[in-house]
């Protein structure tokens, strides 16, 4: 079940951006007011509340709100805990030039992988894929993250499997893509369709100033992911077995990135394959994927 929009967090999420944005002079409640389309007397009592907590701090007479000294410890915890990206960057701009694909970084999360570093090959579309993108782990998606996954999170992607035959073929993909250690993601045309407008629907949530946009263009997301699960019953997305001399067409190939205690904290893909990959280079091409993630993991 697709999560359902809240335009209180929404609302939150887009006063700290705004002031984010502005971080020396800050912005008055007037300016706040209008960017979230709402009236000085609603977004005042969000505002008192923030600056109690250190959240937001007020210049006593400009009466502007700047971001507060509670979100510095808040940031350097995130910064902790995305360390392993200041790792990954250096393997990943390698990857990038030994095999001319663009690799990009994910972090995973319970319902949706999230994009948290990109390194673009020469030539690629500058906008896709980019930084704070998000990919639900819905069928046909997925098979680049779920195989190293928590039990549950494998359970959840396999029940929404179109029926026994469709289950037992993804099955098989985790089984192979965990004696690999790298995932192949194959694509049909819906679904490079499907996940290029999701992308696009990122950018433009990225540039709404209103409220009310902002919650429309959430729900069209959630249901471009319905429709993601409605056609899970696609068996483009997965390999029974890699044939080295057939021709395929490739969207990603994946590996794990795991943190000394066993957690999955990253996900190393590569994109940007031709139209049509054979199945000895997308092996040579995965193990070392496989390799340069196991490299990030054993530096952390």
């Amino acid at each position: 079940m697709a999560p359902r929009p809240s335009p209180q967090t929404d609302r939150l999420v887009s006063l700290i951006d705004a002031i984010a944005e502005r971080p020396t002079e800050g912005l008055t409640l007037s300016e706040i007011a209008r960017h979230l389309a709402v009236t000085p007397a609603t977004c005042h009592p969000m505002l008192a509340s923030l600056t109690s907590l250190g959240w937001l701090i007020r210049h006593p007479t400009r009466r502007t709100y700047r971001l507060g000294p509670a979100l510095v410890t808040v940031g350097r915890a995130a910064a902790r805990g995305l360390g392993v990206l200041d790792v990954a960057r250096p393997v990943m701009r390698r990857l990038r030039d030994e095999t001319g694909l663009t690799c990009f970084a994910m972090t995973p999360g319970e319902r949706h992988v999230a994009i948290a570093e990109v390194v673009r090959a020469p030539g690629a579309e500058p906008h896709r894929p980019h930084i704070g993108a998000q990919a639900p782990i819905t069928p046909p998606l997925g098979i680049g993250y779920v195989p190293w996954a928590d039990e549950q999170t494998v359970r959840r992607w396999l029940d929404e499997a179109d029926g026994p035959t469709a289950r037992a073929r993804m099955e098989h993909a985790i089984d192979n893509a965990r004696r690999g250690g790298f995932a192949i993601e194959l694509v049909t045309d819906v679904d490079t369709r499907l996940g290029e407008t999701l992308g696009e629907l990122d950018e433009h949530l990225e540039g709404l100033d209103t409220l009310g946009a902002g919650a429309a263009a959430a729900r069209l997301r959630t249901l471009l992911e319905e429709i993601a699960a409605e056609i899970g019953g696609s068996d483009g997305g997965q390999i029974d077995e890699l044939e080295a001399d057939r021709d395929y067409r490739v969207g990603t190939i994946s590996a794990p990135v795991h943190a000394p205690d066993g957690d999955l904290v990253l996900i190393l893909s590569l994109r940007g394959f031709a139209p049509r990959t054979d199945g000895r280079t997308l092996e040579q091409t995965g193990r070392l994927l496989a390799k340069a993630a196991a490299e990030v993991a054993a530096a952390l």
